[in-house]
Formats: structure tokens, sequence, C-alpha cells
């Protein structure tokens, strides 16, 4: 369970024990973050960091509401690295910061036995982002008890990420944007809400009840072979099941019937999200009944449309500093709790294994 590639990290202990390690050893991917999002907020929001960590203290008592132990967490973080918790809470809150400008460019999809030829259950996504945060990345299991243990892959100082827990989960993610947001609860933090539930129907919970403060996508599989997807907005959400087997996701709003929509900014951002969408559907569909792992490396790899592909590449055409490729893909066998990284582009090939977790 170890790849130098990816720094691994096992925490366990109390939230701020927790927090204290998580900081004290990724202390530079920390700060390589802080960076690397400093810069990201004055190239697409002309925001400084200064500006930024104001405005995310007005999560906070949100957060803390929703979650007590996740503000404590962050405190360790903080502690740990040696860094203000305002600069935590900070990369915390970066999707509210910079996503009514930007879009991360992700593909997600699921397919259960239904459609599965080795009976797995999958759930599958791209991380297109900035190349040079992939310096920052981590892989964590947090052993929480009584709550699942979660293993994940984290932007470090963030204290979520992709990934699956020993209650047989695994959490995608997608960006979704209306535009500026309200005060409420980050979706980095409704995505921990997530990766710490026990059944489908508490990480619906999780999304459905607190007030969020901005959009987001959320697909969810289960070792039980259910796949659902949550679609969110500040004002409203909807849940779709795969009723087909599988079930897909980009980066624009499909349920076009829920309030606010008209400012759905995610397909004006990044258009090429109907493109990535209809080309994910149309290889699941062609596929049905045989998909197994090298399938889903080979969708994941795909590269119709390139550079804006599923795999994507950076486009020379765009500005320097806002060129986005795929930094990594995941590959989440939920039935023997094992889950795959790339190293950058799918299309390399370059997957290692993590788990399995119980």
């Amino acid at each position: 369970m170890a790849d130098e590639r990816y720094p691994f990290l096992k925490l366990s202990g109390n939230p701020l024990e927790r927090g204290r390690l998580y900081g004290q050893t990724f202390r530079a991917e920390i700060e390589v973050s802080m960076v690397s999002y400093a810069a990201m907020f004055r190239d697409y929001s002309g925001v400084n960091w200064e500006e930024a960590g104001r405005r995310s203290l007005e999560f906070l008592p949100f957060i803390r509401e929703y979650s007590p132990k996740l503000v404590e967490e962050m405190e360790g973080i903080a502690e740990g690295s040696q860094k203000d918790f305002k600069d935590i809470l900070t990369l915390n809150s970066r999707s509210e910061i910079v996503l009514a400008t930007q879009v991360d460019g992700c593909t997600a999809f699921g397919a259960t036995p239904a459609v599965t030829s080795d009976g797995k259950t999958y759930l599958c996504q791209t991380w297109d982002w900035i190349r040079r945060q992939e310096r920052s990345l981590v892989i964590i299991q947090i052993e929480q008890p009584p709550e699942p243990t979660v293993l994940m892959i984290a932007e470090a100082g963030v204290i979520s990420g992709k990934g699956i827990n020993s209650s047989g989960l695994g959490i995608g993610f997608n960006a979704l944007t209306t535009g500026s947001g309200k005060p409420g609860v980050p979706v980095h933090i409704l995505l921990r809400g997530l990766l710490d539930s026990p059944r489908l129907a508490d990480a619906v919970q999780a999304v459905a009840v607190p007030q969020r403060s901005s959009s987001a996508n959320f697909i969810i599989g289960s070792s039980e072979g259910e796949i659902i997807d949550i679609e969110t907005s500040p004002d409203d959400f909807w849940v779709f099941y795969a009723e087909k087997g599988w079930i897909s996701h980009t980066n624009h709003f499909t349920a076009t019937f829920l309030p606010g929509l008209a400012r759905d900014k995610g397909k004006v951002i990044i258009p090429d999200t109907f493109q990535r969408l209809g080309r994910i559907n149309t290889l699941l569909a062609a596929h049905e009944g045989k998909i197994d792992f090298g399938h889903c490396k080979a969708f994941l790899s795909d590269h119709i449309n390139h550079p804006d592909s599923i795999c994507r590449h950076e486009d020379p055409r765009d500005p320097e500093g806002k060129q986005i490729a795929s930094v990594y893909s995941t590959i989440m066998d939920l039935t023997d709790g094992v889950i795959w990284f790339s190293r950058s582009n799918p299309c390399l090939d370059g997957f290692t294994s993590f788990g399995p977790i119980r």
C-alpha cells in the first residue's frame, strides 16, 4: 500500500491528533497547495490570498454546525503545518472562491454488476485541473470509529477527496457552478460528509440537510451494486439512479428543473462538458455486459475531441496558467474495496492500487 509517487499516511486518534499528524507530515505539500491556489485565485477571480482568507471565515459557522470534528481536524492541520487556521480553512473553501469563474473539467461514471462482465461495481473519474497541483496530492487513510474508515486522495491541507470507505461506499465529485454562492457549507466539507457515510441513504442526507454554499455533483456507489448521482445547487438538489446499470456525469446540470439553473455557468466556462458526457454514454452503452477494469481504463483514456477529451490534455490555445488537464484518474473497485489512481493522464497507464479497505 505504498507508492513513492503518492505519499501515503494513515491517521487515527481524535480529530485534533489526526490533523496535527496530517499537517506535520505534509507540511511541504500544504505549502504547494497554498502557493498554487494563491495564484489561481489571482488569475481566475482577481482575489489575493488575504481576501480569500477573509471570505473563508464566512463559512466557518456553517462548517462547525455541520461537523465540529472537521473544524478540529483543520485546527490540527494548521497547528501541525505551522500555518494559520485561516490558511487551512481557505484551502477547504477553495471551490467557493474560484468556481464562479472556472470549473474542474471532470468526467465521472459508474457501472454496476448488471453491466459488468466480472460482477463488480466500478466508480471512475478523471480530475481535470491545473497540472501543478499534482505536486500537492497525497493518499490518506483515516481511522475514525465509530464512523467508517476512509481511504482517499486529497490536495494537501484539504480534509476530503475522492475515495472509498470501509462500509463499501465510493465517492466521486464533479464541479458545477451557478456563479457566486451564498454562506453555507463548502462542497469539500460536504464531500467529507459523504465519505463518512455508512450507507447510500446517509450520503443523500449528508448533502440534503445542510445549507449549501455552492453547486456540486456527487456520484456515489456501493459494494452492494447500487450507484446514485446527486446534483446540488445552493437552493435545491436532485438524485439520479443508475437505472440502466450505469450512470455518468460531467460539468453541467442535467436536472434542468432545479431552481436557478438558468445561471448554469459550467456549460459556458467549459462547453466540452456536453461532448464528454455524450462520449462516455456512448462507450458505456456500447459495452453493456462486457465492462471490466480494462474497459474502465480505456474509457478514461479516450481521446475523441482531443485535447478537450475525457482524457484531457493541455490546450496550447488557452492562456498560460489556465490550461487544464487530467491530473489523475481513479478507478474504484467497490466490490473488493480497492482504489486505483493514475499518475498524470490515464492514457499513460500508470495506475497504482491502494487497499483493500474493509
